[in-house]
């Protein structure tokens, strides 16, 4: 694949993303893409922000549902993963979704005595999601977690509660089964020239 053919891609890509946020009403940071076959849906209310240089692939779903949903930059949505906004959800920066996730920051009531589930009120306690954090394939997160900052869950897991910062889950429900070291010199030297390079021309707005 040619460097001009990959460019033209890009500019295809962000032209389509463009056009799209703005006929939903998504606001979009520099350098986002939205590939064609992903869907922001706001037909029920609430917004959705994308931060810069955050890529939302083919076949995921973003869906607000009167709430939130608010990805900070350079975060990856994979396909077939499902992010709901009912009660607030916060995604915060360099945050990796591996495909089939699905994220619903609300619940059902399920009172026996509270008539049909799907006429009980719901709990919309919301959810939110640290820095540099990696969903692995068909991860669940229930309403009211909190995944902290550098926090790692293996594929299938199930959160619900909080997670210790640069954890790493796994499990139904997700259990601590070990800890990450975090290089503080790598985070100080690195972490500002990610963030205020807002994605420079890899990700540069046509």
């Amino acid at each position: 694949m040619g460097y001009r053919w990959k460019w033209a891609l890009r500019r295809a890509r962000r032209l389509h993303t463009l056009a799209y946020a703005a006929l939903v009403g998504a606001k979009t940071g520099s350098g986002v893409i939205v590939m064609r076959g992903a869907v922001l849906n706001r037909e029920h209310g609430g917004a959705i922000s994308i931060g810069s240089g955050t890529v939302i692939h083919r076949g995921a779903m973003l869906l607000p549902y009167g709430g939130f949903i608010r990805l900070g930059k350079r975060c990856s949505i994979n396909p077939y993963s499902v992010l709901y906004g009912h009660g607030g959800l916060t995604i915060g920066d360099h945050v990796r979704i591996a495909a089939h996730c699905v994220i619903v920051p609300a619940n059902h009531g399920i009172a026996l005595d509270g008539g049909l589930i799907a006429d009980q009120p719901l709990t919309k306690r919301g959810v939110r999601i640290g820095n540099d954090v990696w969903l692995g394939a068909g991860v669940r997160v229930l309403d009211g977690a909190v995944i902290g900052e550098g926090c790692v869950v293996a594929a299938g897991a199930v959160v619900r509660g909080e997670l210790e910062a640069y954890g790493i889950y796994a499990g139904v429900p997700a259990r601590l089964v070990r800890m990450r070291t975090p290089t503080t010199a790598y985070l100080k030297d690195h972490r500002h020239e990610l963030d205020s390079a807002e994605t420079a021309a890899a990700f540069a707005s046509p």
